[in-house]
């Protein structure tokens, strides 16, 4: 939860967010995350995220030669980047200071200040990011924001109910969340929600489980060779993900099937699900 006052430490300078700035913030995070308490309590965010081995220092998604293998079908947050859609787009300026100063971009020198560059380089970076404090192209950004919206319908609310009722040691490791910090849990509520939509929606869960339990098998294997000591608290959490999704999967196996009709949008998240392009015509 942002507050007026706070100091934001970007470019080798300070910036005290002020009340504007505090306003856009929370009025983007009600459209998307949740409240962990009442009205003045933190934002919690519910996201997606690949989960690999620290120790290989790398994107999963990296090709051996250093490429990114999904660059063409690449996910809606790795298009907005290097902006955050998380954050109101009158921050986003200092988004790009901060990513700058950050030791992930050290020597990259593909972000820059134009008025402060001189033309021989700006020539080099044709891709405006942010103009007079605009977001020049807010495609990415959109794209990236609305899905968090139509997912937060999808499961996410679910999702955030079944953890905040998920019983006292639940509620008691989010209330030990400091701010900025992050709890990594299971796949499997997401699963057991989504499934619950249609047949389609089950079926493509249950294959989900197969190939994620058939990868954590092989990651765990290629780290077992590796002998890594730094490793071991992924292994075990990694098994840990592979027993909850072998009890989900006997768990959807022995779902009756979702009856038809019982979600108006369920045509669409099916388009969804299966990454159609005739996601944006269906009635949301």
């Amino acid at each position: 939860m942002r507050r007026t006052g706070e100091r934001w430490h970007a470019g080798g300078r300070e910036h005290a967010l002020d009340a504007e700035d505090v306003a856009a913030s929370d009025a983007l995070s009600a459209r998307l995350f949740h409240r962990s308490g009442g009205a003045a309590s933190e934002w919690i965010v519910l996201t997606l995220q690949g989960y690999d081995y620290p120790s290989l220092g790398r994107c999963a998604a990296l090709a051996d030669d250093g490429r990114c293998s999904v660059h063409a079908d690449k996910p809606s947050i790795c298009r907005a980047v290097p902006l955050d859609p998380m954050l109101p787009d009158r921050l986003q300026s200092r988004v790009l200071a901060a990513r700058r100063d950050d030791a992930g971009w050290l020597g990259a020198n593909c972000i820059v200040e134009t008025s402060s560059t001189q033309s021989a380089v700006e020539s080099s970076f044709p891709i405006p990011l942010v103009t007079a404090g605009q977001v020049a192209d807010r495609a990415a950004l959109d794209a990236y924001r609305d899905a968090l919206v139509f997912e937060r319908a999808v499961w996410r609310d679910a999702v955030f109910a079944s953890l905040t009722d998920g019983g006292q040691d639940v509620r008691h490791a989010l209330s030990r969340l400091a701010p900025g910090g992050y709890l990594t849990v299971s796949i499997v509520p997401v699963l057991l929600a989504v499934a619950l939509v249609s047949e389609y929606c089950r079926t493509r869960c249950l294959a989900f489980i197969d190939a994620q339990l058939a990868l954590i098998g092989m990651n765990i294997e290629a780290a077992l060779a590796r002998r890594h000591a730094d490793d071991r608290p992924a292994t075990r959490e990694l098994r840990g993900f592979a027993q909850a999704l072998e009890r989900a999967r006997h768990a959807l196996a022995a779902m009756p099937a979702p009856a038809a009709g019982m979600r108006e949008d369920a045509p669409r998240i099916d388009a969804w699900l299966a990454d159609r392009p005739d996601l944006d015509t269906l009635a949301a």
